[in-house]
């Protein structure tokens, strides 16, 4: 029995010398657009075949041994997976005919429904009737359009997610008082897990969606083995955003909604402690006596605002004194009183800082925050501890300072954790309005003044307020309770959806992040395991989602990873859950990148050589009869979009069909109970106590395993090996490199790179091996891939050449070469620094850049080449020479394609 492997490393990747000089095509963007209603059979890029239809024909999908399978023949089954969001849930029956049959000769066998219920979108966006005023009366003609798109996509083999809380709002309409609408959080998330009417309402829906009958398949969505997965509340968690300090901002929420809040709290706690002096004792045991202040008046401010904000600093003598000795010993000298005029926001409220730096603190240790605040008109200032250097992190307090008119004092009681010496900053955030403040008094003591119940507090009189800082028991005890309360609403909608309403399909409640740690709680007893991941996402400096002012990041991520950091796809990794199937429901690289045609290349085989079981594309776009279908039409959509969805069919192949083999080494870490509701992923991976300190992840399946006490290695061991004797395997490899900033994924029926070729070659092999102990390599059992690359526009490409067939690349008859440059819209507005275009997102149709190069390589005979239309048919014979077992060719601009089949 062969063993075979991927191994992963960060080595020299040999660069070729540079041979004769190629003469770059005069025109090297050409018009390319992929038909949206294109569903050509029988051409290379037709992977149709790989989905066995109808969906659901071998049984419901189901969770065994950490994959997902079919329950009928015990099958393993991976999923190619995009998102219909929103509109895109709703087309005609006859574009939805269409659609379903271009998705599945695309390769793709999984489709994600998507803000279904956004509460005002427009009608033709939503499920909801909007005849009526409240969110609760689904759309039947609506309804009609999803029930005929999922019967297509089923008869097509292609199975559905259907998610349940995205983006609906609930208003007064819906049965909730008026201060609904004063909820900061969007879409209501976090107060939709604790509110028992909000929890009615998403099962109100949950019911009238699962239970009802598609007329077209005859079968309820509880009962269609089609739907192989159902999402309980997308990128949702009471405990917090993955980007927010853990359990902040609650003290925020209007009442109802924060009494209902505080009650829940008060109940934990007389649950946990029963009387107030236990509770006493162990929120102050161990706590040290008040200490002296850290700070002096010599002790200097710093200042920042960034983007569009602009702001004024400077010292002030208003409100400055030193009050009388409060605190054993000397009387602590006070920061410098400041003032901060604030002129102009750009929407960033961190964009307006005043911060004192360099403050050394102790993990473990208890402080004390102190100061007098006052501002022109009411406002909240965010009073945070962090670092002072990348990456910025909390480390301990969190608060939210409600400013007045008049002076006030402020006084937070916190507990320091994943500090770094001399490099913690104590920070006050300005940017959210407009306006004048005054800080006065700032001190920082050791020690804990006025910690604890408060004045007037008791579990008797359920009034222990929402903590907005907190000792390290008293954090810990408000993280455990919000954990436990959202683990009790993802449990309690799982129950409901499994046993009251029977629905078949697997069920997570959201993604692995929100909430931190607390999330593999919360998720513990869902089928699988879920995340999201954007490389440079677009940001909106002034407005969220203002279609005019928003900017991306336009580097490739091939560049952060040759440099040794984690780009998108590390920080993925480092999240699976051992034992459960592990699913990507979001990944794009947003356009207009120009970097952009990297995403598949690097997701497809990355994602296959961790083993992972679900990755989609968000989203599909805008689609059908009268929509832009030639042109890229915003940050995500795929479907329009050559640099994207021409390397869907090489990926289908590459991730679902395994001509790009797992790696066969992985590393499991540990999660132990203590780091469960005070810490991220990232404390764990720097926790010294694990003694995990990784070479390279690349090089190995990763995972975590909550509750484990050490790491647990596996490492590739043939049979062969355990008899003693020689044996060398087919193995893959996957390189970042820094020189040129080049990602090289190598297997042996697939190959994909990305980065900075112009000017240089690649050596790709289609069969790598390991000598598992010792003896020679088999004689002619190697093939050679060489592409050389001219100088061309940018000098990026990223490129695809995969074996059809699932034969070894040597001896397939059927190679797609798939290579792309820059793909963008015609007369596109960009700025100067190219990082936005506006709303000037030009018009179709969509140019794509002919990247050249020339390729030789060492199949088992000669083989023919031919450029390819739109639809994967032969369009034009490419020249090609075979001599001495060698098959060259050049391929550019000339050829008006980003295909290229070589077969017979």
């Amino acid at each position: 029995m062969k063993l075979s492997a991927t191994l992963l490393t960060l080595t020299a990747l040999p660069i070729l010398a540079a041979g004769p000089t190629l003469a770059a095509d005069p025109s090297p963007m050409f018009p390319f657009v992929l038909p949206w209603d294109d569903a050509t059979h029988g051409v290379i890029t037709d992977v149709s075949f790989l989905n066995d239809g109808p969906a659901g024909a071998h049984g419901k999908i189901v969770a065994k041994n950490g994959h997902f399978v079919e329950s009928k023949t015990g099958k393993r089954i991976k999923f190619l997976a995009t998102n219909f969001v929103a509109k895109g849930a709703f087309p005609s029956h006859a574009d939805a005919e269409k659609v379903a049959r271009r998705v599945a000769k695309l390769g793709i066998n999984l489709v994600r429904f998507h803000h279904m219920d956004n509460s005002d979108w427009g009608q033709e966006s939503s499920i909801w009737d909007y005849n009526v005023t409240d969110r609760r009366h689904i759309s039947a003609s609506q309804l009609d359009k999803l029930d005929y798109l999922i019967a297509q996509l089923k008869k097509n083999g292609v199975y559905v997610n259907l998610n349940l809380h995205v983006s609906r709002k609930f208003s007064e309409a819906d049965g909730f008082p008026a201060s609904v609408s004063q909820i900061t959080f969007g879409f209501d998330k976090r107060v939709d897990e604790f509110d028992r009417t909000m929890i009615a309402r998403q099962k109100e829906y949950a019911h009238d969606l699962l239970t009802h009958v598609n007329p077209y398949t005859k079968l309820s969505y509880v009962k269609d083995p089609a739907v192989a997965v159902v999402e309980i509340n997308n990128e949702n968690s009471l405990v917090g955003d993955p980007w927010a300090t853990l359990g902040a901002d609650l003290d925020t929420l209007p009442d109802p909604f924060k009494s209902e809040l505080t009650e829940f709290w008060n109940a934990w706690l007389a649950k946990k402690y029963g009387t107030d002096e236990k509770l006493k004792a162990a929120w102050l045991a161990g706590v040290t006596p008040v200490g002296f202040g850290l700070l002096t008046l010599a002790s200097e401010w710093s200042y920042e605002h960034q983007g569009a904000s602009q702001a004024d600093f400077g010292p002030t003598n208003e409100g400055a004194f030193n009050p009388p000795g409060t605190f054993d010993g000397p009387a602590p000298r006070e920061a410098q009183a400041i003032k901060a005029e604030v002129r102009a926001v750009d929407g960033v409220d961190w964009h307006v800082q005043a911060h004192m730096t360099g403050l050394d603190l102790a993990n473990g240790g208890t402080y004390t925050v102190t100061f007098r605040a006052k501002s022109d008109a009411a406002r909240t200032v965010p009073v945070a501890a962090s670092l002072d250097q990348d990456d910025w992190r909390n480390v301990g307090l969190g608060a939210n300072a409600a400013l007045t008119t008049e002076w006030k004092t402020f006084r937070y009681v916190f507990t320091a954790h994943d500090a770094v010496a001399k490099h913690v900053r104590l920070a006050f955030t300005l940017g959210g309005q407009t306006g004048t403040v005054w800080i006065a008094g700032l001190q920082i003591h050791s020690g804990a003044d006025g910690a604890g119940l408060q004045p007037g507090e008791s579990l008797a009189a359920k009034n222990i307020a929402i903590p907005s800082s907190a000792l390290k028991a008293q954090h810990d005890d408000w993280i455990a309770f919000l954990a436990d309360t959202e683990r009790a609403y993802a449990n309690e909608m799982r129950a409901y959806l499994k046993r009251d309403l029977g629905v078949q399909a697997n069920i997570i409640c959201s993604q692995m992040g929100y909430g931190g740690l607390t999330s593999i709680g919360r998720e513990a007893a869902m089928d699988f395991a879920d995340n999201h991941a954007y490389w440079q996402h677009p940001s909106f400096p002034h407005k969220p989602w203002d279609s005019v002012d928003w900017n991306i990041g336009n580097t490739p991520m091939a560049a952060d990873l040759a440099a040794g950091k984690d780009g998108t796809l590390l920080g993925l990794a480092r999240y699976r859950v051992a034992g459960k199937p592990y699913s990507i429901s979001e990944y794009n690289h947003a356009a207009p990148n120009d970097f952009r045609a990297e995403t598949l290349p690097e997701l497809a085989t990355f994602a296959a050589s961790q083993d992972w079981d679900m990755i989609y594309l968000f989203d599909y776009g805008d689609y059908g009869t009268g929509a832009p279908n030639d042109k890229i039409g915003g940050f995500f959509g795929i479907g329009s979009d050559p640099a994207k969805t021409a390397f869907l069919p090489a990926a289908a192949m590459i991730f679902r069909a395994g001509t790009f083999l797992p790696s066969a080494s992985a590393t499991t870490i540990p999660i132990p109970a203590r780091l469960l509701h005070t810490a991220s992923i990232e404390s764990v991976w720097r926790d010294p106590s694990l003694k995990f300190h990784p070479k390279d992840p690349l090089n190995e399946r990763l995972a975590i395993a909550p509750g484990a006490a050490a790491v647990r290695r596996e490492k590739p061991v043939t049979p062969a090996a355990a008899r003693g004797k020689a044996r060398w395997v087919r193995s893959s490899f996957i390189t970042a490199l820094a020189t040129n900033s080049q990602y090289v994924a190598d297997s042996p029926g697939a190959q994909a790179f990305a980065g900075y070729y112009g000017g240089h070659a690649i050596d790709l092999n289609s069969v790598f091996w390991t000598n598992s102990i010792h003896g020679k390599r088999p004689a002619g059992s190697e093939s050679q891939v060489t592409l050389q690359f001219p100088t061309f526009g940018n000098n990026f490409a990223a490129g695809t050449l995969t074996a059809m067939d699932g034969k070894p690349v040597s001896s397939s008859h059927k190679l797609l070469l798939t290579l792309v440059g820059k793909v963008e819209n015609q007369e596109m507005g960009w700025n100067a620094d190219r990082t936005s275009v506006g709303n000037q997102w030009g018009h179709g149709p969509t140019i794509a850049e002919g990247v050249p190069a020339t390729i030789t390589m060492t199949p088992s005979a000669a083989r023919r080449v031919w450029a390819l239309d739109a639809t994967g048919k032969r369009r034009t014979p490419v020249p090609a020479t075979y001599k001495n077992g060698a098959l060259t060719f050049t391929v550019g601009a000339r050829y008006k394609t980003v295909w290229y089949e070589i077969g017979q």
